[in-house]
């Protein structure tokens, strides 16, 4: 548990921090951090945050890596779309004028002509 040991002026500062978080992804990894820092296993932050131990323990290596400003950097790249330019301009025309309850009913109108 050494490896995660914090300061009370770190913990203090993370705090402040937590308070002002609007968003509740970067609250969790605040929130993730300060447990560790104030003697919670990793094991109970994760069951305790609803997250997995690994995720825990790389929020808090970023922590350590960058402080705050690392912590609270979002750097998920999603992928290449599968949908053309011209098909998304179309779903996005069928989906102002249709509420479809499932993907399947898109692709039975033949605006999707491939699987998700």
């Amino acid at each position: 548990m050494d490896e995660f040991q914090l300061t009370r002026d770190q913990i203090a500062l993370l705090r402040a921090l937590h308070r002002t978080l609007r968003d509740k992804r970067l609250a969790y990894r605040v929130n993730a951090v300060i447990l560790l820092g104030s003697g919670w296993s990793a094991a109970q932050v994760a069951q305790a945050l609803l997250v997995d131990e690994t995720t825990v323990r790389n929020w808090f290596q970023k922590y350590q890596q960058g402080g705050q400003e690392e912590l609270l950097s979002m750097n998920y790249r999603g992928k290449e779309p599968s949908l053309s330019t011209e098909q998304q301009a179309e779903l996005a025309r069928h989906l102002d004028e249709t509420i479809d309850l499932d993907s399947n009913a898109i692709r039975r109108q033949g605006i999707m002509n491939y699987e998700l």
